[in-house]
């Protein structure tokens, strides 16, 4: 990095340092992103940017810049998508017993994406046999191969092999509507909702003036989406 008249910003080791949210270390307001923080690639540098520029944004509004989650989630916005769907909303307040009949509302929907991921211990990993991953090949250069060469060194993967990775995805903590909730409940508590009546995020539902809270259903989901509560 040239570093001419900003040379008080060198940590030493030619980068600059900066916290999570790529504001630079003893110097609130300034922020920077990209091989400066760590060499890596161009979308790194991207999201570093985006990042960046909600700090900068919150900054300019003399607000607290929030401490970052260690994986970054994109936040479902509930209320938002069900006026995209064209479908009642109304404020739920407690107590909120008997709001799973109610066809405005995700019954007991809670956003849990910016607190924790959801870990493999959670899955039902009999339905996930194990897969190798398609790494992508990386070539490696002495030093006087590396000089004026500018050719991509992380090899990108095959069509093929890149759809066969992405098809490894386990779906963590969604839906991905297998019907096994569905199909192993003893009491036919839970049940698929009609086209018609679905809600956004409603797949299927439950009755739970049949519901034994015998935890099957969270037993046989493979992707840990179903927890279960005691209520109140």
């Amino acid at each position: 990095m040239d570093f001419t008249g900003l040379e008080s910003l060198n940590n030493g080791k030619g980068g600059i340092a900066a916290d999570k949210n790529y504001q630079v270390a003893g110097q609130p307001g300034m922020f920077v992103g990209g091989d400066v923080v760590r060499p890596h690639l161009l979308t790194t540098a991207i999201g570093h940017g985006a990042i960046a520029a909600d700090g900068i944004d919150r900054h300019l509004r003399s607000e607290a810049l929030d401490k970052r989650p260690k994986i970054d989630v994109h936040s479902f916005d509930l209320m938002r998508k069900m006026v995209e769907k064209g479908l009642p909303t109304a404020p739920i307040q407690e107590p909120t017993r008997g709001t799973d009949a109610s066809i405005g509302a995700v019954h007991n929907y809670e956003n849990r994406s910016d607190r924790y991921v959801i870990p493999h211990t959670e899955l039902f990993l009999g339905h996930f046999p194990y897969t190798p991953r398609h790494q992508r090949k990386v070539v490696s250069l002495g030093k006087e191969e590396a000089l004026n060469n500018f050719e991509e060194r992380l090899l990108p993967l095959l069509e093929a092999q890149a759809q066969a990775e992405a098809k490894r995805c386990m779906s963590c903590g969604q839906c991905f509507e297998c019907d096994n909730c569905v199909v192993y409940c003893p009491q036919t508590a839970v049940f698929k909702v009609p086209k018609s009546k679905s809600t956004t995020g409603r797949y299927v539902d439950t009755d739970y003036s049949k519901c034994i809270g015998c935890h099957i259903c969270k037993d046989v989901c493979p992707t840990g989406y179903i927890q279960m509560g005691l209520g109140e």
